[in-house]
């Protein structure tokens, strides 16, 4: 269901935007032919590419069998995309978008926990319905907010029932993994920090699925030169010390999807044939770092002097 390299997305038009929490507001967007938008399912995201030029990757975060699409748009510090989305967008208005892309998918599981703060609701609201509605018992939401003014996404969660909740701390959101089952599905998204607390609080026995709303520090040098082969095009390129990968991916004329650009979103990842991978990204999963055979363009590169790409 992840569309191939090469989605340029369709229009859409903004039928609302209104505040739900402190910093974050609900968009609205449905097809502007007035067809029907295609399907998704729990934890998928959509990149929206603005006036502006800025393309960002959000989460799906309503319902999979209505017509319309909901994004819940956090404000984050500077004047970029969310920004723009805050300030500036507005009912009517017609935007470009690319997806819906499905990284985030949950799982099969006995029982499941879900972790999030901030806008790292969107994704984990679907999921959570998903579950209710199979009757998958226990399953619990915990969604850290610390909104004093607005409560529409607040009594959202609420609403889902006595195994969902809201909390002010992330302190208080990272109590809920004490005393977990063995065999638990844990779920967790929103800021780098939160996210990797739930992971270092849940010990290394624990498998937790997760997505990053920021990109992680990280340290990263300008590395060295090395030989990429494009195994489908019969062409190869040199990367030079301090172009990421993507770029010169783009500059050889190869159609990589540009989004986030710090690793987090995963619409980048290219199939690796032959080559060690340097694994910079927040997307994959250790088997799949450990497999090496696939690597997110935007951060990650070569580990070695030379990659075989299925491009």
């Amino acid at each position: 269901m992840t569309p191939v390299p090469g989605d340029r997305g369709r229009d859409c038009t903004v039928t609302g935007v209104r505040p739900v929490a402190d910093r974050i507001v609900e968009v609205r967007l449905e097809a502007a032919d007035g067809g029907r938008l295609p399907r998704w399912t729990p934890g998928a995201h959509v990149d929206l590419v603005l006036p502006t030029g800025l393309t960002r990757p959000y989460s799906l975060a309503g319902d999979p069998t209505e017509r319309s699409w909901r994004l819940l748009v956090a404000r984050s510090p500077g004047a970029g995309a969310s920004a723009h989305v805050h300030d500036t967008l507005r009912a009517g208005d017609t935007v470009r978008v690319r997806g819906p892309r499905h990284l985030f998918p949950l799982g099969g599981g006995s029982r499941y926990l879900f972790l999030c703060s901030g806008a790292g609701i969107a994704p984990l609201l679907p999921m959570a319905r998903m579950v209710r509605a199979a009757r998958v018992y226990p399953w619990s939401l915990v969604h850290v907010d610390t909104s004093s003014r607005l409560l529409p996404l607040r009594a959202e969660v609420e609403e889902l029932g006595p195994t969902a909740w809201v909390v002010p701390t992330h302190a208080d959101g990272l109590t809920a993994l004490e005393g977990l089952r063995r065999g638990t599905a844990v779920y967790a998204a929103g800021s780098s920090r939160f996210v990797d607390a739930v992971a270092e609080t849940a010990g290394a026995d624990v498998a937790v699925h997760r997505q990053r709303f920021d990109a992680p520090a990280r340290v990263s040098g300008p590395g060295r030169p090395y030989e990429v082969v494009l195994a489908r095009r019969g062409e190869r390129i040199r990367v030079e010390p301090g172009t990421d990968l993507r770029t010169a991916l783009h500059e050889a004329g190869a159609d990589v999807p540009v989004s986030c650009g710090a690793g987090i979103c995963g619409a980048c990842v290219v199939p690796v044939l032959q080559g060690a991978v340097e694994h910079r990204d927040s997307v994959l999963t250790a088997g799949e770092r450990t497999a090496g055979r696939r690597i997110v363009t935007c951060v990650s590169r070569a580990a070695g002097d030379r990659l075989v790409l299925d491009l």
